[in-house]
């Protein structure tokens, strides 16, 4: 007996043995990728040449898997992926949402970062002349600003140029002065190692001026050499929030003197005798409305709503509404912000651990520089800490993001009924003969705009909420305790709007419903791209119109039909 508990003991301390080795090594992997870095021969690499080329040529393991999101264009999942098709028209109520804005017109599933810089120069946003036929009449082209998070090479233009200076040129005149080879399908290079990595020794680093400074105001401290202090887990998530934010162009309230063009046109080269002079402009700065945010606590939605009205006299709005005149801020994307509070953050969980999962290139394990939705590798994005199958997991994930989604268009359509329902005052009121008599058309708009304030101030307040979550790239999984919250908070403003516009509609003897637009209502107003000049765009493959397996679920999402999504799994 003694001689078998002898064998069992050893036989434990064995397997004991074997387990703490293996931790032992995992650990070790995991650190020997920033080892292994460190003694690179990194002489020669430089902020002055961000090309990918040159760096990755150090790293051809990690600039292998970089290149590959070059040809991940084919690839949608059911809220996001990298095919680029129009989503203007699989969610048309934002046509609605963006009247009077350039987004109205185009409006893009994104593709991987590979074409952060080029597909940025060529959507219809940035097309001048395209929008001012489409009755953006004021539209004289994008500022520099737009190009903050778009650019491997921002660094070297704050230097030639100056932070406000940058921001406040031309996009394109930016494109025709920016120097050097480092260009893809001969269009300017996008993000790149140089954004998040350090040349001196690969460390991770946060390099946007306007990131920086936002994060210094929320409680960071600043450093030299990584933008701001943070551990490296940390810094896993930091280069991300660099530029997924929401951010929007301060005005200065000052004079700047920039380069411009003689004859600015939306084209890479100057041509025909076309010049770089130099003006006075209103200068601007790229700013992210971080004020009521501080380290360490978990973003909320009315931070934003507090934020905005501590500059309104500033910057009282992206755009004035073209059918409700309400004074409307446009989301960007905001998943720094929506993931500030979830169960993965507050348990350490980077978006890199996501994002860019550790994998095996030989015997070494490094992050994966294949920057994609988690869904496309669960077993290495998610199995590192959840035990459950493959399987399991796709179905919880997608069964939290339908959920979320059926709140999202709830919300948007709720915002959609909003407006029409505004719109449609707004045209019986200038019946009205106390409104008829003004001869001065900007006076009557502007004398009931007065009496619909309570009205467009619920209009703004809604489509800011509805507009947060559809610009947030997870659907809701991020973190879908505060992505319902906010959802519904857009449909109960919007429900507060629709009263409004009621109560006055009855004060003016004017009678109304309130509307209750749904998704067979948002596809009569739907946008073909083949109907607009937009394919010139793409490479292959081209937008289109929505895959009809999106459109499908769509349909099933509000009411929410279980019957067929049990059948999905």
């Amino acid at each position: 007996m003694k001689t078998k508990g002898l064998l069992v003991l050893i036989i434990i301390g064995i397997v004991l043995g074997i387990g703490v080795a293996w931790f032992s090594a995992d650990i070790g992997a995991k650190k020997s990728e920033s080892v292994a870095i460190k003694t690179e021969n990194l002489q020669g690499l430089s902020d002055d040449n961000p090309d990918f080329a040159v760096w990755g040529a150090r790293f051809p393991d990690y600039l292998d898997m970089y290149l590959k999101m070059k040809d991940s264009t084919y690839i949608a999942t059911e809220f996001a992926g990298s095919y680029p098709y129009s989503k203007i028209n699989r969610y048309p109520q934002l046509t609605m949402f963006w009247d009077g804005y350039a987004f109205k017109y185009d409006y893009n599933q994104n593709r991987s970062h590979y074409y952060s810089q080029i597909d940025q120069m060529d959507t219809l946003r940035n097309n001048k002349e395209y929008l001012n036929s489409h009755g953006l009449k004021a539209f004289d082209g994008q500022p520099g600003a737009c190009m903050n998070c778009h650019t491997g090479n921002l660094q070297n233009l704050v230097k030639k140029f100056g932070w406000i200076e940058f921001n406040t040129m031309k996009y394109w005149t930016i494109i025709k002065m920016m120097e050097g080879p480092n260009t893809v399908h001969g269009k300017k290079m996008g993000s790149t190692c140089a954004d998040c990595h350090n040349p001196d020794d690969m460390s991770l680093r946060v390099t946007r001026p306007a990131a920086i400074k936002a994060f210094i105001a929320r409680g960071y401290e600043s450093d030299e050499k990584h933008g701001i202090k943070a551990d490296r887990q940390e810094m896993r998530s930091l280069v991300c929030m660099q530029c997924h934010v929401e951010y929007y162009n301060q005005p200065t309230g000052k004079k700047v003197t920039v380069k411009a063009e003689t004859n600015y046109q939306e084209i890479p080269e100057l041509r025909e005798g076309n010049k770089i002079i130099e003006v006075q402009a209103n200068g601007i700065e790229l700013t992210y409305p971080w004020k009521f945010w501080k380290k360490g606590e978990p973003f909320r939605i009315e931070m934003f709503d507090d934020y905005y009205e501590s500059v309104r006299d500033s910057f009282p709005y992206d755009f004035i509404h073209a059918s409700t005149k309400a004074p409307i801020l446009k989301m960007q994307h905001p998943e720094a912000e929506l993931y500030s509070g979830s169960v993965h953050a507050a348990n350490g969980v980077s978006c890199a651990d996501c994002h860019m999962p550790y994998t095996r290139k030989g015997a070494k394990k490094v992050t994966n520089h294949f920057i994609a939705s988690p869904l496309l590798d669960v077993n290495a994005s998610c199995k590192s800490c959840h035990t459950q199958s493959e399987d399991y997991l796709k179905n919880q994930v997608k069964d939290i993001q339908r959920m979320v989604a059926a709140n999202i268009r709830s919300a948007e359509y709720a915002v959609a009924s909003l407006i029409q329902d505004i719109t449609t005052l707004r045209s019986e009121m200038l019946k009205l003969q106390e409104f008829a008599k003004i001869a001065d058309k900007k006076q009557q708009e502007l004398e009931i705009t007065k009496i619909l304030t309570p009205a467009l101030e619920l209009h703004r307040k809604s489509q800011m909420r509805a507009d947060f979550m559809n610009a947030e790239n997870s659907s809701g999984f991020h973190n879908p305790r505060e992505s319902n919250r906010i959802a519904l908070q857009a449909v109960k403003y919007a429900k507060d709007g629709q009263n409004e516009v009621l109560a006055i509609a009855m004060k003016y003897g004017i009678k109304m419903q309130a509307s209750k637009l749904g998704f067979e209502d948002m596809r009569k107003i739907a946008p073909k791209p083949s109907e607009v000049n937009n394919k010139r765009y793409y490479e292959s493959p081209l937008q289109d119109d929505t895959p009809k397996d999106l459109l499908k679920l769509d349909k099933n999402l509000v009411p929410y039909n279980y019957k067929v999504f049990s059948n999905q799994k």
